[in-house]
């Protein structure tokens, strides 16, 4: 028989163990949360960029059958979207002549947090091509 002042053995985790676990858990997801979401966003730019890289690859093939380039996206075949295929971006589409127009993917709300680049843009003009904003944006 065990004296009654007897240190039991217990099995398992007091509440001021758990609560402490908790809270680091909580401190390491908030220093660990920002730089995984600005990740996510500079990953998503490339659902823009691929976007209006496939608007330029079929202008570019509408001005080799047709010697200029399409002035309305509706004129290019298998019908140009409005939106990036993951959604992230809308695409705005501005002629700018026959031998000119410039692409626009603008950020969508589940993007807001790039604040670098909100919009992307693919201004082409004859030969010549221009992305902007240079570089950060488009090289991944």
């Amino acid at each position: 028989m065990r004296p009654p002042f007897a240190i039991r053995h217990c099995l398992g985790f007091t509440l001021i163990e758990i609560s402490i676990g908790v809270a680091l858990a909580g401190v390491v997801a908030a220093l660990a949360t920002p730089p995984y979401l600005d990740s996510l966003a500079r990953s998503r730019r490339l659902d823009a960029t691929k976007a209006l890289q496939g608007v330029q690859w079929q202008q570019e093939r509408f001005r080799q059958e047709h010697g200029r380039y399409a002035v309305q996206l509706d004129q290019l075949s298998g019908g140009t979207p409005v939106r990036s295929s993951a959604g992230h971006y809308r695409l705005e589409f501005h002629t700018l002549g026959p031998d000119a127009y410039e692409m626009r993917a603008v950020a969508e709300p589940s993007q807001a947090r790039d604040l670098e680049c909100r919009v992307i843009s693919l201004q082409v003009r004859g030969e010549t091509s221009r992305f902007e904003p240079a570089g950060r944006c488009w090289n991944l």
